[in-house]
């Protein structure tokens, strides 16, 4: 019995965006050392809290409270970051962007 080809070609499209998510999610793996950013869940503690929590230092925030940019600098705060309850942490280049959004209006026009 042949498959019909709208079924196949659903399952090669499925199969294309989940390996394209997974490979997004892992390039935004951050690496041992460097700046990460930091994001809360609306229900949990702020970033920032999650932050001081895991015992990180916080280098910027959003006004909202749900991303923060923190630095990584001894062993094991990545994790401390999961434990204490973020959601996701980033890599350098996500906090880089990050840290350029949370800036405010006049500084980056200045």
């Amino acid at each position: 019995m042949a498959v019909p080809q709208k079924t196949s070609k659903r399952f090669v499209a499925g199969y294309f965006a989940a390996a394209c998510l997974l490979m997004l999610f892992a390039s935004l793996q951050p690496g041992a050392q460097g700046r990460v950013a930091v994001f809360a869940a609306p229900w949990s503690n702020s970033a920032p809290e999650i932050i001081a929590l895991a015992g990180g230092r916080i280098v910027s925030t959003d006004s909202s409270g749900w991303i923060a940019v923190s630095e990584l600098g001894s062993e094991g705060l990545l994790g401390r970051h999961y434990g204490s309850g973020a959601v996701f942490v980033a890599s350098s280049l996500v906090a880089q962007a990050c840290a350029n959004l949370m800036q405010p209006y006049q500084e980056k026009n200045s």
